[in-house]
């Protein structure tokens, strides 16, 4: 089955967002279209240049996450 890889399909594939099969789909399109190859090395250039920065939530908020759903799986809404 031949699928259109658009610009969103090759930006999921990127960040390793797609399913096996969807993975495995696109690696062989990128493989034997030009055009697609072509896109996806632009993609993956400027994915390159964005900085990796990860963001954590502080203590607190962990903590105050867990206690809210403590308390709400004991009292649950019916």
């Amino acid at each position: 089955m031949k699928h259109n890889y658009t610009f969103n399909f090759l930006i999921k594939f990127l960040y390793k967002e797609t399913s096996l099969l969807r993975t495995f789909e696109i690696e062989n399109q990128i493989d034997e279209d030009v055009a697609v190859k072509r896109e996806f090395k632009r993609l993956k250039s400027a994915y390159n240049l964005l900085p990796k920065i990860s963001f954590y939530p502080s203590d607190k908020t962990l903590s105050t996450i867990l206690d809210y759903s403590q308390k709400t799986s004991l009292n649950p809404s019916f």
